[in-house]
């Protein structure tokens, strides 16, 4: 296996302040059934259904395609020339991206280490960290397919794994709410934080000397925790209406994307007192299925549209930027 650049490819896949939620957004061609886990590097999109992967060219195209599980693929993790994938008969695979082939798979025990989260740690060459429902870490590397290191855990399910800027320090999200900031080269906590609204759904760090920690819950509200003092900096409830399924702070700028199960991405901008976010941009369909679509008005350049989740929405046929909620 090359040498791996994927801290590297994360950085330079994340958009600047003038493309995020861009004003004209393009669809890419449909997939047979429901996308069940998505990633990205700097060139593909990738994205799975049932038990295949598909990489997306320019978000739209269909440019490549692994067939190898045979379960459904639930975690992807992009790593220098290869992708990575775990489906939930606990096999993980380690795809060549561009001759499709099979670089590695490696066949887990679920019993007793059934895989929930995957991660590749800054700086660590062929290097990824896998956790597990058990609770423990094991650290990989995929071009010897050598198991390295086992931490013991903290026997609660992992729930996110996510990088801290600082090199050997990672963020373990659990079942249990708890966020366990750990040292991997020395297997050594730093510190403990624990949010009250369930599992840990994601986590971001700020990566620009702001020393702050965002993680998501199931239920839609954001905590953001002060590292350097060790507490609870400030709450942001009801970011999503359903759980936070992912989040990231964009580098060199005061900026959070998140995105929910209620079908909303949204950008904060941290530019007020108190550390809290406001909106800065957002798109949202309806997070249930629309019930009754009718157009308004006699331009055609409007939809009306009730939904399931009892939301009443217009559509502009002409820009996404007129899109509004009308409430519920």
């Amino acid at each position: 296996m090359a040498e791996l650049q994927s801290e590297e490819v994360l950085q330079n896949a994340r958009p600047g302040p003038t493309e995020i939620l861009p004003s004209s957004a393009g669809a890419g061609n449909a997939l047979p059934q429901d996308i069940t886990c998505l990633a990205a590097d700097r060139m593909l999109i990738f994205a799975s259904y049932d038990n295949i992967l598909h990489a997306f060219a320019r978000n739209k195209e269909v440019v490549h395609t692994y067939e190898g599980h045979k379960a459904r693929i639930h975690l992807l993790q992009p790593f220098g020339d290869h992708i990575i994938s775990v489906d939930t008969d606990n096999v993980l695979i380690v795809w060549d991206i561009q001759s499709e082939e099979e670089y590695l798979q490696v066949d887990f025990d679920k019993a007793t280490f059934a895989v929930s989260a995957v991660l590749h740690p800054s700086t660590y060459l062929n290097k990824i960290l896998l956790g597990s429902e058990q609770g423990s870490l094991q650290l990989w590397n995929i071009r010897s397919n050598k198991l390295l290191y086992s931490f013991a855990g903290w026997r609660l399910a992992i729930t996110a794994l996510e990088q801290a800027p600082a090199v050997d320090v990672v963020a373990v999200g659990l079942v249990s709410g708890h966020i366990i900031i750990h040292n991997i080269k020395f297997d050594e906590t730093l510190m403990k934080f624990q949010q009250d609204w369930g599992p840990i759904t994601a986590i971001s760090f700020h990566k620009d000397g702001h020393p702050v920690m965002a993680a998501g819950s199931p239920i839609g509200h954001i905590g953001l925790w002060d590292l350097e003092e060790k507490k609870l900096m400030c709450q942001m409830q009801d970011a999503h209406s359903t759980a936070i399924a992912g989040m990231s702070f964009v580098p060199g700028e005061p900026l959070l994307i998140t995105n929910g199960a209620d079908n909303a991405i949204r950008v904060w901008i941290f530019d007020g007192p108190g550390g809290t976010g406001r909106v800065l941009r957002s798109r949202m369909g309806h997070s249930a299925p629309p019930t009754k679509i009718r157009y308004h008005g006699q331009n055609g350049e409007q939809i009306l549209s009730a939904g399931q989740d009892g939301t009443l929405q217009s559509f502009s046929t002409v820009h996404e930027k007129f899109n509004k909620s009308l409430g519920r």
